[in-house]
């Protein structure tokens, strides 16, 4: 239910206690003991690089305005510091898009496509006077590695978080999130990031309620 290095503790959202948990219900049930654990673990150069790659810290190519998500990370990182960027936490920081291109490349076996806003444009007779087609952005990760982050996904709908979305006329796979925010332990914004139809997708989405709760019960 929580781990304390030093005089940092962390606890799991709501208190929870998820007792003794492997990786796949460690992501399920969103157990912040769990990956603050996993963290401390982690070599930091290495980990820097992973999210060098997966667009942190970096420009994003985009045709239109955004802000560029950060996680702030080196070799000097601390232990306190490193519990909290491993739960998403602390100096760690992510936008809305660039958290659904990282989902779209997941569900994309790893390929991630270039985001674009305007299908065609058409003149006052009907005719289209420029069209816009999908184009690869970059390999964002192994086919392996989305295949595993889609069946980590796909569980915490059938046995975690996202339960809500369990048992509808669609399979889907995601991830919630409750961003802290403030001083006020608690408080936070809600997020959901997915796809479905799980097995084979369609449609990718990224959701953020702000200053309402847990992504669970409201994103």
């Amino acid at each position: 239910g929580s781990i304390k290095k030093g005089e940092d503790r962390i606890q799991c959202y709501h208190g929870s206690v998820h007792n003794s948990v492997g990786f796949t219900r460690s992501f399920a049930k969103s157990c912040n003991t769990s990956f603050a654990n996993i963290g401390l673990s982690l070599d930091r150069e290495s980990f820097g690089t992973t999210l060098e790659k997966l667009l942190f810290n970096r420009e994003l190519s985009l045709s239109m305005p955004y802000s560029q998500s950060s996680v702030p990370m080196s070799k000097k990182t601390g232990d306190s510091d490193m519990m909290q960027i491993s739960i998403g936490q602390g100096a760690a920081s992510i936008t809305p898009i660039h958290l659904n291109m990282i989902t779209c490349a997941i569900a994309n076996e790893g390929i991630l496509m270039k985001p674009y806003v305007v299908d065609y444009v058409e003149n006052s007779a009907g005719n289209i006077i420029k069209s816009f087609s999908p184009t690869t952005y970059k390999e964002l990760m192994t086919s392996e590695e989305a295949t595993a982050l889609s069946a980590l996904m796909t569980s915490v709908v059938t046995d975690g978080t996202a339960s809500r979305l369990d048992g509808l006329s669609y399979t889907a796979a995601g991830k919630t999130g409750s961003a802290e925010y403030g001083t006020v332990k608690g408080d936070s914004h809600a997020w959901f990031t997915g796809f479905a139809p799980a097995e084979d997708p369609e449609i990718s989405e990224t959701i953020i309620v702000e200053r309402i709760g847990s992504g669970g019960d409201y994103a």
